[in-house]
């Protein structure tokens, strides 16, 4: 074969082994995309089906409940989307198709474009300059499909780095919301009470024998302090507060004993 003849081969089969390393990949990309969107969609459904099952049919014959359940599904469904989104299943199947179809259609354009300048001629024999000229052609064509391929990586970087980002960021946002907090219950008007006890929640009763009490390593969210004992003149009293805890800062609450 003539050197230019031979050149040209070369560049062609390395832009369609390039488009074949695609559209092999695709194979596995698009697997687990469906795979797990598929999945997804069915415990999506389960979560809304389950507790309907639990209402209607569970509940009313007096038996245990699945309500539970419906909730593992749902958050499962929720993980494997994050999975796929982490790991650029669904996002990668698109790309490597966009990039193999690229390559291809260039491909096809630069035969084309190549049969139509080098038609009639003897690659054996062109002068100097036609010859620079279609290797020219063939560099520049080479310098495209890595270019092609250079933006497909880039562009798995970028995702990947923002997905990290993300990732980072909503561990960040999941440790700061999940800190403890603290309570502080101030109780006026004890004198008038004897035998008064607190408690928070379903925990233990404390004595109280004092105006101020702290609970401290208390989960965010609403908590119930409940203060019971006897009046003075004998009578049984229960009040009970709700108190909201926000993550890693103290909440006040004030209780006000009837004199």
């Amino acid at each position: 074969m003539e050197p230019i003849a031979e050149t040209y081969t070369m560049v062609i089969q390395q832009a369609n082994n390039a488009s074949t390393w695609y559209k092999e990949n695709i194979r596995d990309k698009r697997r687990y995309s469906r795979g797990i969107r598929m999945i997804s969609i069915i415990l999506f459904g389960l979560g809304g089906i389950i507790p309907l099952i639990n209402a209607l049919i569970l509940e009313n014959q007096g038996k245990y409940t699945i309500l539970n359940l419906g909730y593992i599904s749902i958050a499962l469904a929720g993980t494997l989307l994050l999975l796929d989104k982490f790991f650029g299943f669904s996002s990668g199947w698109i790309r490597y198709i966009t990039t193999e179809m690229e390559i291809t259609k260039k491909t096809k354009e630069f035969e084309l474009r190549w049969k139509i300048e080098t038609y009639g001629k003897n690659l054996a024999e062109l002068p100097e300059e036609e010859a620079k000229e279609l290797l020219r052609m063939l560099a520049d064509f080479v310098l495209m499909v890595e270019e092609i391929v250079k933006e497909e990586t880039s562009s798995w970087a970028m995702e990947f780095q923002n997905n990290m980002a993300e990732l980072q960021k909503s561990i960040n946002n999941k440790v700061e919301t999940s800190m403890p907090g603290n309570i502080k219950v101030n109780l006026n008007n004890i004198k008038d009470y004897k035998k008064l006890k607190i408690k928070l929640d379903n925990h233990g009763s404390i004595d109280v024998r004092r105006k101020i009490y702290f609970f401290q390593r208390v989960n965010p969210g609403y908590h119930m302090i409940t203060i019971s004992g006897e009046s003075t003149t004998g009578q049984l009293v229960e009040s009970a507060e709700v108190v909201l805890v926000e993550a890693g800062k103290l909440s006040e609450l004030t209780v006000n004993l009837e004199s």
